[in-house]
């Protein structure tokens, strides 16, 4: 499968016109440029730092397929005690700029580790 035909199926559920499939995806082609203002709620005091060190784990991550970028990085969140909410939705708005799209660690896998590494620095020098 594609890197194309993998965005589609993972979007397609959500599509009700072939309209809508830019809105739905773009985020995969093109890098967030602004961060929707609701969600940026979400990064607080300490994202930055878990954000950093979040980096650190994807970069030592050798299979960089969705299940095992999800096994690890849920592994890395429970030994370090570190709640859901204050990593996944600050990585989801770091790749995505907003809080959409289909499962993240979809999103990781398909962007590649250089893009997803690229975008959460960016996140961590604009939030």
């Amino acid at each position: 499968m594609t890197k194309l035909e993998k965005i589609v199926s993972l979007i397609k559920e959500r599509a009700h016109f072939v309209s809508e499939f830019w809105d739905l995806s773009d985020f995969f082609f093109i890098a967030p440029t602004s961060y929707d203002e609701k969600a940026s709620k979400n990064w607080k005091e300490e994202t930055p730092a878990l954000m950093q060190e979040l980096i650190s784990v994807l970069e030592n991550i050798g299979d960089f397929s969705s299940m095992n970028i999800e096994t690890i990085v849920k592994d890395w969140m429970t030994k370090n005690e570190i709640g859901m909410g204050k990593v996944m939705q600050p990585f989801r708005l770091s790749l995505v700029g907003a809080l959409k799209g289909p499962h993240l660690f979809d999103i990781v896998e398909i962007i590649g580790k250089e893009e997803t590494i690229r975008r959460i620095e960016k996140a961590i020098a604009e939030l």
